[in-house]
């Protein structure tokens, strides 16, 4: 496939993503992990003391860390929510406590924060401390994607391939494949070239076609089944 088409396939991917997966989702149930700390993008409601705390956890020192943070989060810090969910996941400065952890992933995740969005759809995901609902997970990955995180958009492609949490739907997968793998991730890349051979196509030209004109061409492989992605995540 040349880059021009490769192009094309792409855009027609990503539309079928916003476009499809958008409808599905939104049948996901309202709720009222797992990477590294969040050094955090975003504005901080005391940005100095986000950054204390940011050097007490890379000091170890994580319930300093965790003092520190707890305030901020309560306060409104997106960034300093999602990295108390991840100490008190871990049991790191604090005793574990998921369903906390939860708590504070899904109000980052709801605020804007996609780390904690992907930290709440793995929790979900493995039931790691809470109840496993893949259509929660599901939801998650759903917002973590549309924040533009291509590990979410990856892993929700695989839940459509494998109708995990979602309605099976490949074509609303390959959409979220293709985005994934123009965020960079190399599994989305790998299962587009994989899926797309498979996939129905026009019949070739007669010259082809035509018995003894053309070369025999295979049908191709099915491809194999997709798994999710952890890489780039802590415990994932």
């Amino acid at each position: 496939m040349t880059f021009r088409l490769w192009s094309r396939f792409l855009a027609l991917a990503c539309a079928a993503a916003l476009t499809g997966a958008a409808a599905e989702c939104r049948a996901a149930p309202p709720l009222t992990v797992p990477s590294a700390i969040e050094a955090g993008e975003v504005p901080h409601t005391d940005p100095k003391k986000f950054a204390e705390g940011l050097d007490r956890y890379k000091a170890g020192d994580y319930a300093a860390a965790f003092q520190i943070w707890l305030p901020l989060a309560r306060n409104g810090d997106i960034s300093a929510m999602r990295n108390v969910g991840h100490l008190l996941r871990r049991g790191l400065g604090t005793k574990r406590d998921p369903e906390r952890a939860l708590y504070f992933y899904e109000r980052a995740g709801s605020a804007g924060q996609p780390g904690g969005a992907l930290n709440a759809a793995f929790m979900y995901l493995d039931g790691d401390g809470v109840p496993k609902k893949p259509e929660s997970a599901a939801f998650w990955f759903f917002v973590a994607a549309r924040l533009g995180l291509p590990l979410a958009q990856y892993n929700l492609g695989v839940l459509y391939e494998t109708g995990t949490g979602v309605e099976k739907a490949l074509p609303i997968a390959l959409g979220w494949y293709g985005l994934a793998a123009q965020g960079g991730n190399a599994r989305a890349l790998e299962r587009l070239k994989q899926l797309v051979p498979a996939l129905p196509s026009p019949p070739p030209p007669s010259s082809v076609t035509r018995e003894g004109s053309g070369p025999n061409l295979p049908p191709p492989a099915p491809p194999g089944a997709p798994e999710i992605e952890t890489t780039g995540t802590e415990s994932h």
